[in-house]
């Protein structure tokens, strides 16, 4: 028959209550940084997006590509 044999540590108990409240602790003064990094990050991403759409309407490199102008473009003719 199987049995589970398990020693019983005191140390690792004790150590986990004492470091608790200090993780929590650690972690309730670096929640805040934590948020106003993603704030920003999510900003920065939004604002660079805009400027790259906004700029992307700006530039046209005059590509149709239903105009072919296989023959080239027709120039005008001089009448006298």
């Amino acid at each position: 028959m199987l049995t589970y044999n398990e020693k019983i540590e005191r140390g690792k108990g004790v150590a986990a209550m004492l470091l608790g409240p200090v993780a929590g602790l650690a972690y309730f003064i670096c929640l805040p940084v934590i948020a106003v990094g993603a704030v920003i990050t999510l900003l920065g991403k939004k604002i660079t997006v805009g400027i790259m759409n906004q700029t992307s309407d700006l530039v046209s490199f005059g590509w149709r590509p239903t105009e072919a102008y296989l023959e080239g473009k027709k120039k005008k003719r001089n009448r006298k």
